[in-house]
């Protein structure tokens, strides 16, 4: 493992994607291979294979922020990651 997570840094933005749900609103996401329980609190449906590119704005509790391909915020999809 890399442990790519543990280097983040607000204002960071990383590529991650998501490998299975684990229930209704929790998936497992690998950033870089280091796999983590995430909580989606977007209004954004992901599934399993999708790729997502997320800024990182809190690092303890750690938080993220979706981010579209062009770069612009979507300031209403907020995930919370629970490690």
């Amino acid at each position: 493992m890399k442990f790519t997570v543990h280097k983040l840094r607000v204002g960071d933005h990383v590529r991650a994607q998501v490998v299975e749900y684990v229930g209704d609103d929790e998936m497992i996401v690998s950033f870089q291979g280091d796999l983590i329980r995430v909580q989606n609190k977007s209004q954004r449906q992901l599934r399993a294979g999708d790729k997502i590119l997320v800024r990182v704005t809190n690092i303890t509790p750690l938080f993220f922020q979706l981010v579209d391909e062009n770069d612009r915020l979507r300031g209403a999809t907020r995930i919370n990651l629970q490690a």
